[in-house]
């Protein structure tokens, strides 16, 4: 993250809107989160690319199967950071897809207290919910899938030490609160798919990469793409 900082690649500036644009303006993303969308695509120094592989390798050997790279996310979280609402990370995307993984890991103890992220238990078994605008937690307009209640979920919020890792399902619904520490906390979020996901533009018809890859075509297939933006 340093070293993105030195070099001015810019973080990412706002919430993806996927469906429709909000009726009334929004903050930007740095109210929630300070992050820097697909790191391991920046050029040398910054990279996070051989942590990809080394990714790809652990979760091939221990998860079961095959999967590909899909996306990462270098995230930061201050003291002066809102709450970011409940949330599954698969409706933003313009893919379908028949599972997934993400791994998020933390590059500093996480707890509770300083934005730790609170998982629903068993949540993706329901299904793919609306795409979430997360400056008001409520559905983006122009989704169909209904805002579920979470009432009846064990919520839990695990507390994790520097290179802990949590793997969860893209449907998985989860959020984080309010940084009490007065110190940063930071995390490495990695995205698979299994070989089967295509590409699918109308699950998120304003996501940036529509335009640049083939209705239907294979994720695996390589897209062009511009910066970390």
């Amino acid at each position: 993250m340093e070293t993105l900082l030195r070099r001015g690649i810019p973080t990412s500036r706002q919430v993806l809107y996927t469906h429709a644009e909000p009726t009334t303006p929004r903050d930007d993303l740095w109210v929630l989160m300070e992050q820097w969308i697909n790191p391991h695509r920046v050029p040398a120094a910054g990279s996070t690319f051989d942590r990809m592989r080394g990714m790809g390798a652990w979760l091939k050997e221990h998860w079961g199967g095959e999967l590909i790279p899909f996306q990462d996310v270098l995230l930061a979280k201050h003291p002066s950071h809102r709450v970011f609402p409940w949330h599954q990370d698969e409706p933003y995307w313009p893919v379908d897809t028949s599972g997934g993984v993400i791994a998020w890991v933390a590059l500093d103890r996480v707890e509770p207290s300083n934005g730790g992220v609170e998982f629903a238990l068993c949540s993706h078994r329901d299904g793919l919910g609306p795409a979430i605008d997360l400056h008001t937690g409520e559905a983006q307009q122009g989704t169909t899938a209904p805002l579920p209640s979470l009432a009846g979920y064990e919520i839990v919020c695990p507390v994790l030490e520097t290179g802990d890792a949590v793997l969860f399902h893209p449907r998985t619904w989860h959020r984080s609160g309010v940084n009490r520490h007065a110190q940063t906390r930071r995390a490495w979020a990695s995205t698979w798919l299994p070989p089967d996901a295509r590409w699918n533009r109308d699950r998120a018809p304003r996501h940036p990469l529509v335009g640049r890859f083939e209705h239907g075509a294979l994720v695996a297939q390589p897209y062009t793409t511009e910066g970390t933006r």
